[in-house]
Protein backbone atom coordinates (compact mmCIF):
# COMPACT_ATOMS: atom_id res chain seq x y z
CA UNK A 1 0.00 0.00 0.00
CA UNK A 2 1.58 3.26 -0.75
CA UNK A 3 1.01 5.11 2.53
CA UNK A 4 1.55 8.76 0.79
CA UNK A 5 -1.96 7.75 -1.69
CA UNK A 6 -3.62 6.29 1.17
CA UNK A 7 -3.29 9.19 3.27
CA UNK A 8 -4.35 12.10 0.59
CA UNK A 9 -7.87 10.20 0.01
CA UNK A 10 -8.20 10.14 4.21
CA UNK A 11 -8.20 13.85 3.75
CA UNK A 12 -10.68 13.92 1.06
CA UNK A 13 -13.53 12.70 3.95
CA UNK A 14 -15.80 14.70 5.98
CA UNK A 15 -14.66 13.64 9.38
CA UNK A 16 -10.60 15.31 7.99
CA UNK A 17 -12.60 18.39 6.83
CA UNK A 18 -13.93 18.70 10.89
CA UNK A 19 -10.65 18.28 12.21
CA UNK A 20 -8.98 20.79 9.78
CA UNK A 21 -12.26 23.37 10.23
CA UNK A 22 -10.92 25.03 13.39
CA UNK A 23 -7.52 25.95 12.00
CA UNK A 24 -9.37 26.76 8.76
CA UNK A 25 -11.38 29.65 10.71
CA UNK A 26 -8.56 31.02 12.54
CA UNK A 27 -6.98 32.74 8.77
CA UNK A 28 -8.25 35.93 7.57
CA UNK A 29 -8.62 36.97 3.89
CA UNK A 30 -5.04 38.87 4.03
CA UNK A 31 -1.72 37.55 3.71
CA UNK A 32 0.58 35.05 3.42
CA UNK A 33 0.44 31.24 4.82
CA UNK A 34 2.83 28.72 5.54
CA UNK A 35 1.94 25.05 6.15
CA UNK A 36 4.37 23.24 7.64
CA UNK A 37 4.27 19.67 7.45
CA UNK A 38 2.12 19.81 4.86
CA UNK A 39 1.67 15.92 3.64
CA UNK A 40 -0.60 15.78 0.66
CA UNK A 41 -1.76 19.53 0.45
CA UNK A 42 -5.39 19.57 1.92
CA UNK A 43 -5.47 22.48 4.30
CA UNK A 44 -3.29 24.77 1.85
CA UNK A 45 -6.13 23.50 -1.15
CA UNK A 46 -9.03 24.71 1.49
CA UNK A 47 -7.38 28.12 2.25
CA UNK A 48 -6.38 29.17 -1.15
CA UNK A 49 -9.62 28.03 -2.71
CA UNK A 50 -12.25 29.98 0.82
CA UNK A 51 -9.44 32.72 1.52
CA UNK A 52 -8.16 33.70 -1.46
CA UNK A 53 -4.52 34.21 0.56
CA UNK A 54 -1.34 33.12 -0.66
CA UNK A 55 -0.08 29.37 0.34
CA UNK A 56 2.71 27.84 0.73
CA UNK A 57 3.45 24.09 1.80
CA UNK A 58 6.68 22.59 2.95
CA UNK A 59 7.79 18.69 3.70
CA UNK A 60 10.22 16.84 4.14
CA UNK A 61 8.48 13.87 2.42
CA UNK A 62 8.81 13.49 -1.30
CA UNK A 63 5.86 10.73 -1.74
CA UNK A 64 3.61 13.32 0.33
CA UNK A 65 4.39 16.39 -1.38
CA UNK A 66 3.74 14.41 -4.85
CA UNK A 67 0.13 14.05 -3.86
CA UNK A 68 0.17 17.63 -2.85
CA UNK A 69 1.25 18.55 -6.11
CA UNK A 70 -1.73 16.14 -7.53
CA UNK A 71 -3.86 17.65 -5.34
CA UNK A 72 -3.19 21.06 -5.89
CA UNK A 73 -2.60 21.11 -9.78
CA UNK A 74 -4.16 24.08 -11.60
CA UNK A 75 -3.76 26.06 -8.37
CA UNK A 76 -1.04 29.06 -7.60
CA UNK A 77 -0.23 27.16 -4.40
CA UNK A 78 3.25 26.32 -4.20
CA UNK A 79 5.02 23.34 -2.53
CA UNK A 80 8.50 23.40 -1.17
CA UNK A 81 10.87 19.86 0.12
CA UNK A 82 12.90 20.74 3.32
CA UNK A 83 15.13 18.74 5.27
CA UNK A 84 14.40 18.14 8.50
CA UNK A 85 16.02 20.48 11.35
CA UNK A 86 17.08 22.85 8.94
CA UNK A 87 16.21 26.54 8.76
CA UNK A 88 13.21 27.42 6.11
CA UNK A 89 13.70 29.18 3.16
CA UNK A 90 11.88 32.00 3.61
CA UNK A 91 12.81 35.32 5.10
CA UNK A 92 12.74 36.95 8.09
CA UNK A 93 8.87 37.96 9.29
CA UNK A 94 7.27 36.92 5.87
CA UNK A 95 4.06 35.36 6.89
CA UNK A 96 0.56 36.32 9.08
CA UNK A 97 0.13 32.73 9.26
CA UNK A 98 2.33 29.68 10.20
CA UNK A 99 0.50 26.39 10.34
CA UNK A 100 1.38 23.05 11.77
CA UNK A 101 -0.86 19.75 11.97
CA UNK A 102 -0.20 16.57 13.44
CA UNK A 103 3.53 17.37 13.25
CA UNK A 104 4.90 18.41 16.70
CA UNK A 105 3.50 15.56 18.45
CA UNK A 106 5.63 13.35 16.63
CA UNK A 107 8.71 15.43 17.06
CA UNK A 108 11.29 14.95 19.40
CA UNK A 109 12.28 18.48 22.10
CA UNK A 110 15.48 19.16 19.85
CA UNK A 111 13.48 19.01 16.82
CA UNK A 112 10.18 20.90 18.23
CA UNK A 113 12.89 23.91 19.40
CA UNK A 114 14.37 24.14 15.88
CA UNK A 115 11.16 24.12 14.09
CA UNK A 116 9.61 26.76 16.51
CA UNK A 117 12.53 29.26 16.95
CA UNK A 118 12.08 29.02 12.89
CA UNK A 119 8.62 29.02 12.38
CA UNK A 120 8.90 32.56 14.78
CA UNK A 121 11.38 33.99 12.48
CA UNK A 122 10.02 34.05 9.20
CA UNK A 123 6.52 34.97 11.48
CA UNK A 124 5.33 38.67 11.10
CA UNK A 125 4.98 40.65 14.27
CA UNK A 126 1.07 40.37 14.13
CA UNK A 127 0.52 36.62 12.77
CA UNK A 128 0.13 33.99 14.82
CA UNK A 129 0.86 30.46 14.78
CA UNK A 130 -1.70 27.61 14.55
CA UNK A 131 -0.90 24.41 15.95
CA UNK A 132 -3.32 21.28 15.88
CA UNK A 133 -2.97 17.55 17.43
CA UNK A 134 -5.09 15.28 18.16
CA UNK A 135 -5.95 14.26 21.98
CA UNK A 136 -5.58 10.50 21.92
CA UNK A 137 -9.35 11.21 23.92
CA UNK A 138 -11.79 9.77 23.74
CA UNK A 139 -13.27 6.50 22.58
CA UNK A 140 -15.03 4.23 19.78
CA UNK A 141 -18.26 5.78 21.14
CA UNK A 142 -17.20 9.28 20.35
CA UNK A 143 -16.00 8.45 16.74
CA UNK A 144 -19.17 6.57 16.54
CA UNK A 145 -21.45 9.14 17.92
CA UNK A 146 -20.25 12.03 16.15
CA UNK A 147 -18.77 10.51 12.71
CA UNK A 148 -19.51 7.22 12.58
CA UNK A 149 -20.39 6.77 8.26
CA UNK A 150 -19.27 4.16 5.68
CA UNK A 151 -17.40 7.08 3.97
CA UNK A 152 -15.81 7.87 7.79
CA UNK A 153 -14.11 4.71 8.79
CA UNK A 154 -10.64 5.75 8.13
CA UNK A 155 -11.31 7.97 11.75
CA UNK A 156 -10.92 4.96 13.50
CA UNK A 157 -7.64 4.20 11.96
CA UNK A 158 -6.43 7.67 12.84
CA UNK A 159 -7.37 7.80 16.38
CA UNK A 160 -6.56 4.55 17.16
CA UNK A 161 -2.86 5.03 15.29
CA UNK A 162 -2.49 8.67 16.99
CA UNK A 163 -3.77 8.18 20.00
CA UNK A 164 -0.63 7.25 22.49
CA UNK A 165 1.60 9.79 20.96
CA UNK A 166 -1.52 12.49 21.50
CA UNK A 167 -1.86 11.60 25.00
CA UNK A 168 1.61 12.12 25.32
CA UNK A 169 1.51 15.27 23.56
CA UNK A 170 -1.42 16.56 25.58
CA UNK A 171 -0.17 15.47 28.95
CA UNK A 172 3.22 17.21 28.25
CA UNK A 173 2.18 20.75 27.90
CA UNK A 174 4.77 21.92 25.88
CA UNK A 175 3.86 24.80 24.05
CA UNK A 176 2.92 26.18 27.72
CA UNK A 177 5.83 26.06 28.80
CA UNK A 178 7.61 27.05 25.00
CA UNK A 179 5.06 30.33 25.43
CA UNK A 180 6.52 31.16 29.07
CA UNK A 181 10.13 30.81 28.25
CA UNK A 182 9.78 32.82 24.54
CA UNK A 183 7.26 35.65 26.16
CA UNK A 184 4.95 34.54 23.55
CA UNK A 185 0.88 34.86 23.86
CA UNK A 186 -1.05 31.21 24.24
CA UNK A 187 -3.89 30.33 23.37
CA UNK A 188 -5.64 26.51 23.49
CA UNK A 189 -8.85 24.99 22.87
CA UNK A 190 -9.80 21.40 22.90
CA UNK A 191 -12.30 21.06 19.79
CA UNK A 192 -13.74 18.17 17.17
CA UNK A 193 -15.88 17.12 20.05
CA UNK A 194 -12.68 16.58 22.34
CA UNK A 195 -10.08 14.73 19.88
CA UNK A 196 -8.04 17.19 18.99
CA UNK A 197 -6.24 20.38 20.19
CA UNK A 198 -5.97 23.83 18.76
CA UNK A 199 -2.77 25.79 20.09
CA UNK A 200 -2.02 29.25 18.90
CA UNK A 201 1.18 31.18 19.50
CA UNK A 202 1.46 34.79 19.23
CA UNK A 203 4.25 37.17 19.69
Amino acid sequence: MNFSRFFSKIQETHWYRSFLNPVINEIGTKGELLDIGTGSGKLIQIVSNEKGIKCIGVDTNTEMLEQAKLKLKGTEVSVLQIEADEKLPFENKRFKYITICSVLFHLEKESLDVMLKDAQRVLKKEGKIIILTPTGKGNVLTLSRYYFSLKNLSIYIWFFATRNRAKAWANNKYLTQYANENKLQYKSQIVMNGLAQLEILKQ
